[in-house]
């Protein structure tokens, strides 16, 4: 029988130890959403930055575990993902060092990563505490921390990083001189709790135009796919024996992305198809009307695609939907469908211009008629 490689057996064998397990994370708080979109945010980035290979695998130790590699993992950043309403972390929220003592707590979460951290001796490991909040903590420097996107905690000023290492040290069971604070990291980053799908898919919009700029109005949709998938990953916190198993049930590497993206290829792009029904629509229009209702269109899918559903009006989508499938049966002219689409949309929106009615009934047709997009479900 082949011999385990020491990082993949080291890998399977923090899994299956009862006291690495720290579930019931992201997927049963608040931040269950920003820990998702982080990731495909994070995925974007390592993209970005030309990894040849990585495997991030949720609720793995901590929130996400990023390995450098699908098959031969030899490195790993065990994140920890909260989201702040509002305010900075601080050293009490951090590591439990007040005013009065600098003793860090067991239970506080830069103390619970370095023990993660710790439980790596074949695989280098590095542990990040991720935030869409700014730190305000003691730096060694005097400088203010707040204007910091990252901070190791070996910045901390010396009565902090005193404290910690004789803490942590103890943890380990090492000296405290051998603790390296380095291996911990304070992130900030600037993803909008307030609409995350929103900032997400506007960084998927951006980098889709780079690489497959045909398929960047698609990007809300590889949102929703990747998002579905990530979410599913969370929620398999059954313990997994193997590294292939612990892959395949919370795992999503590099061929998963490239595998979403050229499956975009395999979709018809519904902008497309919202300009050439306008373009039908439009041959016994004036140019003026075809001028305004393109961009109330573009418009209209702008808001669509970049700001998720923001559209300042409540829509009944049943009728419409319902008018859609019967002119699709029974193979009904386009225009008709159109006409009888605006009179429904009219009699609900009475104050909308004619443009935008026109524009939003264009959409609403191409997305009755397109095979349906995976929706998020709601937290």
């Amino acid at each position: 029988m082949k011999e385990l490689p020491k990082a993949i057996a080291e890998i399977e064998g923090i899994e299956v130890d009862d006291t690495h397990h720290d579930f019931g994370g992201p997927e049963n708080n608040q931040g269950s959403d920003f820990a998702h979109f982080w990731l495909i945010v994070r995925l974007l980035e390592v993209e970005t930055a030309g990894f040849q290979d990585y495997m991030f695998v949720c609720e793995y130790v901590q929130d996400v575990a990023e390995f450098n590699s699908s098959d031969a993992p030899t490195s790993v950043v065990l994140y920890q993902l909260k989201k702040k309403a509002g305010g900075y972390w601080g050293t009490s929220e951090l590591t439990g060092q007040t005013q009065k003592s600098k003793v860090p707590k067991s239970t506080k979460p830069l103390v619970k990563l370095y023990k993660s951290v710790q439980a790596f001796k074949e695989l280098q490991a590095h542990g990040a505490f991720v935030s869409n909040a700014k730190y305000s903590v003691p730096l060694r420097t005097k400088l203010p921390s707040t204007k910091a996107d990252q901070l190791s905690l070996a910045e901390l000023d010396d009565i902090h990083c005193n404290a910690l290492r004789i803490a942590l040290g103890g943890l380990a069971g090492i000296a405290p001189e051998a603790v390296d604070l380095d291996s911990l990291e304070m992130r900030s980053i600037p993803l909008s709790i307030d609409d995350l799908h929103r900032h997400t898919t506007g960084i998927m919009f951006s980098y889709l135009q780079q690489k497959v700029a045909d398929h960047a109005n698609q990007a809300s949709s590889l949102v929703d796919t990747i998002y579905l998938k990530l979410r599913g990953a969370a929620r398999e916190t059954n313990v997994s024996k193997t590294w292939a198993e612990l892959v395949e049930r919370r795992g999503f590497g590099k061929m998963a992305f490239k595998s979403a993206v050229q499956a975009l290829k395999a979709i018809p792009d519904a902008h497309k198809e919202h300009l050439r029904l306008l373009e039908k629509l439009a041959k016994d229009w004036s140019t003026p009307r075809t001028i305004k209702v393109r961009m109330a269109l573009a418009n209209l899918y702008r808001n669509k695609v970049l700001l998720g559903d923001g559209i300042p009006w409540h829509i009944d989508l049943a009728p419409i939907k319902a008018i859609c499938l019967a002119a699709m049966e029974k193979e009904q002219d386009d225009a008709v469908c159109f006409s009888a689409v605006v009179d429904e949309l009219q009699s609900q929106l009475p104050e909308l211009r004619v443009e935008d009615v026109s524009a939003l009934a264009i959409y609403e047709m191409i997305e009755s008629w397109m095979p349906t997009a995976p929706t998020r479900a709601s937290s």
